[in-house]
């Protein structure tokens, strides 16, 4: 079987079994280990309290394009989507390491720009760049670490139980959206470009979003980088559950509507990178967070008991409407994803 078959996910499953059947299980880092590989971010006790770590990678023609993409967008974007893994398990990021590969022929301004858009971002989310690596190569890579600390009670995809609403932040499918409106002719006015090109190239995750879910009592937490349902399906799956989305419920923002009527829910559902959090939580504990938290999430759905990973999508009148889970897949889709 060659990688491309088994796809991204299930080469992941392959490797976490073969690093808990092989890994040295007696050594004390690994006895410490809270939240191995699976989750949006590895867990460890330590003597300061829960320490978090995760890495994200951005490659040239995979994951963007110079030809829509700005030095400084790419940056601010390479340190956000890895903010949003450590708020996805309840954390506060504190430290980013950056190993970069580039060609040599690119301009040293166009790199110092990059760093810009990486020290803006980290300054507005109390990041310290730490250090990193650089390599020549023939595309541009640039791969982040980022360290996080957490409470006592952190948030993971397997904690989300039958009768906990689902709920999410922001507006899913607006960062597809913009990578739509930037690679196609579609005519958009300047002001919606601009919200649409923001979306796909400066995400924002909610500051502080994941440490104020935990200390309101939720369990259960992912963040919108695959697309919705499979976000959610990583949920269900690790929790061994189902769940059921209400159409009506789901956030739309305007610009959908308007310039993407035909497809707009299927934007919402599949589409990724909105970088936000998806999370569950008993009504009561929903309760607190729309109050506690402005903009407040919108409750779209709840999980239920059932076949792992089993999503069920119904209109206003409780008509199944029928959606492709699977979001993005690295090895099951062409090149070109932003």
């Amino acid at each position: 079987m060659r990688v491309s078959e088994l796809g991204e996910f299930g080469l992941i499953d392959k490797l976490a079994g073969l690093i808990d059947k092989k890994g040295n299980k007696k050594a004390g880092s690994w006895q410490n280990l809270l939240v191995p590989i699976g989750d949006d971010a590895a867990a460890w006790k330590s003597r300061s309290g829960t320490e978090l770590i995760t890495t994200d990678i951005l490659v040239e023609d995979i994951h963007f394009d110079f030809s829509y993409t700005g030095w400084r967008d790419l940056g601010w974007k390479s340190i956000a989507i890895n903010i949003s893994d450590i708020y996805a398990m309840g954390g506060k990021p504190q430290y980013a390491l950056v190993s970069l590969a580039l060609p040599g022929s690119h301009r040293v301004s166009d790199v110092l720009a990059m760093y810009e858009g990486m020290i803006e971002i980290c300054n507005k989310y109390g990041i310290t760049l730490a250090g990193g690596n650089i390599s020549a190569s023939k595309k541009v890579v640039v791969n982040v670490t980022l360290t996080g600390v957490a409470g006592k009670d952190i948030m993971t995809r397997s904690a989300a139980r039958p009768g906990d609403l689902i709920a999410v932040f922001g507006h899913p499918g607006l960062s597809a959206a913009g990578l739509k409106a930037l690679t196609s002719r579609k005519k958009i006015n300047e002001a919606d470009m601009k919200v649409l090109r923001d979306a796909h190239l400066h995400p924002a995750p909610g500051l502080d979003s994941g440490p104020r879910l935990a200390a309101c009592g939720v369990k259960a937490a992912i963040d919108t980088s695959d697309g919705l349902l499979s976000d959610l399906g990583h949920i269900c799956e690790a929790s061994c559950a189902g769940a059921v989305i209400y159409e009506q419920n789901l956030p739309v923002h305007r610009l959908l509507r308007k310039y993407f009527n035909q497809e707009y829910l299927e934007l919402i559902l599949t589409g990724g990178e909105d970088y936000q959090l998806l999370f569950t939580a008993l009504p009561e504990t929903m309760d607190a967070v729309i109050k506690a938290m402005k903009p407040a999430p919108a409750v779209i759905g709840e999980i239920i008991s059932g076949q792992p990973g089993t999503i069920t999508v119904l209109d206003a009148r409780g008509k199944k409407l029928a959606f492709n889970r699977q979001g993005w897949d690295h090895y099951k889709r062409p090149s070109g994803h932003g």
